[in-house]
């Protein structure tokens, strides 16, 4: 099998998953881009904005622009983290915490149907290989740094 074929697969569950929380989240008025920041600001409350990037792996602009639109509209807040004055802490507000149990419905909904058929075994062998991936495909992203 190509390289490319396993590529095309990813891809491909990934926009799925995508459109189905996206199409299952808009009513609480978050988008799709701005799900997974709500979500680790919910899991790891006061986590400073350059950490979220370090996490997601994407800029300081991306971080901003998504963190920006969910404080507009009163799901988080960021406070000056007295750690480092030029970056802020994130926490969900209470009109957060009052759509959370919804969101966290739509996520395991989407686990549950993603891995319809999966045996634990099948779920434990296809995280050690999706992990041994992403380990490989780390050491492929730092090999082009130097």
């Amino acid at each position: 099998m190509k390289a490319i074929e396993f590529g095309s697969l990813i891809r491909g569950i990934t926009a799925n998953v995508n459109y189905f929380i996206g199409l299952n989240i808009e009513q609480y008025g978050i988008k799709q881009g701005q799900y997974e920041y709500f979500l680790l600001i919910f899991n790891i409350p006061g986590i400073n904005q350059l950490e979220i990037g370090r996490i997601k792996k994407v800029g300081k602009a991306s971080v901003t622009k998504a963190l920006k639109k969910l404080e507009e509209d009163n799901f988080i807040r960021r406070e000056v983290d007295q750690q480092d004055k030029r970056n802020f802490q994130c926490y969900v507000t209470e009109k957060g915490e009052k759509i959370i149990d919804e969101l966290m419905l739509v996520k395991k909904n989407v686990e549950e149907d993603l891995f319809h058929g999966f045996s634990e075994e099948d779920k434990t062998c296809l995280y050690n290989y999706l992990t041994l991936l992403h380990n490989n495909s780390e050491k492929l992203a730092n090999s082009s740094d130097k």
